[in-house]
């Protein structure tokens, strides 16, 4: 669980950090860029957010161990059962009749 939190606040400082580095400052350079300049902020913008998004994909599996549930580690294996014969326990509980 604490892995889990631990990640996304490190994810979520990360999101900020490029948010306020790189991407609002491409803002700012798209409004005054020509057709050609606004393809390629809009076209780094794009990569650079699928990339994260694909870190954080990759990482959350990483992190909840999906694998487990696909390739099961196997087990040692269960104890046979002892089945007792009832007649023989019954015989040994069985008092000898009185005469």
């Amino acid at each position: 669980m604490w892995a889990f939190v631990g990640f996304l606040g490190l994810f979520c400082i990360l999101l900020v950090l490029v948010t306020r580095v790189y991407l609002l400052r491409a803002l700012a350079d798209f409004n005054g860029a020509d057709e050609r300049g606004r393809k390629l902020i809009a076209l780094h913008a794009l990569l650079l957010m699928s990339l994260l998004l694909v870190i954080l994909g990759l990482s959350l599996i990483l992190i909840f161990r999906i694998g487990r549930y696909f390739f099961p580690q196997r087990s040692k294996t269960p104890d046979k059962t002892k089945y007792t014969d009832a007649w023989a326990e019954a015989g040994k509980r069985m008092r000898p009749p009185e005469e």
